[in-house]
């Protein structure tokens, strides 16, 4: 393990790494692409879906974002990832990783409809406010509930 100090904000670093040994030095590793982060960023809090806020089909999402300075919240930005492979929803065909973004106001609380009954999603969310881009959240897991019966 090692630990990098002394990075600069928002600057994107390669690493790579290479083991030695008394036969000499091995191969280098398969290049990793990171940025640091901006150490002003506003991080959202993970969004909240209560209980009485969920069905089978739409979730009720809810979040706060408490601004360490006079930011103004342009928008935010949510992530969706769906954990069922091959599915449409909502008109978007979710791709290899299942998972988009979309913006919406200044609102702390989005209602999103069309899911599928009884599948797994994620939500987290990222802040733009006057100041830039803030980082995402930590994600919300849940489970859409089961559809009655037809």
């Amino acid at each position: 393990q090692l630990v990098l100090n002394r990075l600069q904000e928002c600057v994107q670093y390669s690493i790579s790494v290479r083991a030695y040994t008394n036969q000499g030095p091995g191969p280098f590793s398969e290049e990793v692409l990171d940025s640091s982060l901006n150490i002003n960023a506003q991080v959202p809090q993970p969004p909240d879906v209560p209980p009485n806020a969920l069905t089978a089909t739409s979730a009720n999402l809810t979040w706060s974002c408490p601004l360490e300075k006079n930011y103004t919240v342009i928008s935010y930005s949510v992530n969706v990832t769906l954990d069922k492979p091959n599915s449409v929803n909502a008109g978007c065909i979710h791709g290899q990783n299942h998972s988009y973004y979309f913006t919406v106001p200044a609102y702390q609380r989005y209602l999103y409809i069309s899911l599928e009954p009884f599948t797994s999603y994620s939500f987290a969310v990222l802040v733009f406010t006057t100041e830039g881009e803030g980082a995402l959240s930590m994600p919300r897991l849940f489970t859409t509930l089961q559809a009655p019966p037809t």
